[in-house]
């Protein structure tokens, strides 16, 4: 699909709480047929919502809030780490929880080569408290490691919060992200539109048309996008 047909694929998903598979869309060759397909999309989902698709579309709705990203660069596959760049990748996603009334933003860690500096500096700390012990009996040699690099471990994960800048390992990708939002949003179920009457749902589409292609708003329903419409 070219640009244009993926904005107005996903302006409608997110009107509509709907999802639109690739395979259906390429289908899709008039405001009519766009029409139909969504009243039954729409029929089918007024009494089974599909959680995942409507934290999506909740999250991509925030997130374009924020006016830094079009909505064809948000999808489930896109990685976090380049939706959010450092140095405010906190900021940022704390603003988006907060604009979805989720008290908590995701807890961030430490990456991975800072965690391994602590465990060397930890463990250095250790052996060298335990050399200095001199012919200290093993036993004692043994406790003054442990309890020297625990300290140090300690003294240096508190310092180091700061750093705690990266996406866990279990939260990676706009999807992933989205799964998180479905899980701490008790009234995601709530639908803020339980039905649709057919000519609501052409005039929603109309806008969505002429606000994506720039025409004129009169067309008919009958129109082929491509040849009439000037979609891309």
């Amino acid at each position: 699909m070219g640009l244009d047909a993926v904005e107005i694929v996903l302006a409608v998903e997110d009107a509509f709480d709907i999802h639109i598979e690739d395979a259906e869309a390429e289908k899709l060759l008039t405001p009519r047929q766009l029409i139909d397909f969504i009243q039954t999309k729409v029929s089918s989902t007024t009494t089974t919502f599909c959680l995942p698709q409507r934290a999506f579309n909740l999250l991509r709705k925030a997130l374009l809030e924020q006016g830094r990203w079009k909505r064809r660069e948000i999808a489930p596959a896109i990685r976090l780490a380049s939706l959010f760049p450092l140095p405010q990748r906190k900021a940022e996603v704390e603003k988006i929880a907060v604009a979805l009334g989720i008290p908590k933003s995701p807890a961030f860690v430490r990456a991975r080569w800072v965690n391994l500096s602590l465990l060397m500096v930890s463990l250095g700390a250790g052996l060298l408290a335990a050399m200095a012990t001199g012919h200290s009996s093993p036993s004692l040699k043994i406790w003054g490691f442990m309890g020297v690099a625990m300290v140090t471990a300690g003294i240096a994960l508190r310092l180091t919060r700061p750093l705690c800048t990266e996406f866990p390992s279990n939260l990676q990708t706009v999807g992933d992200l989205a799964s998180w939002v479905m899980t701490r949003k008790p009234d995601l179920a709530r639908a803020g539109v339980t039905s649709w009457t057919r000519d609501q749902i052409a005039a929603r589409v109309r806008e969505i048309i002429v606000e994506t292609l720039n025409c004129r708003p009169d067309f008919s329903e009958d129109a082929c996008f491509v040849k009439d419409l000037g979609l891309s």
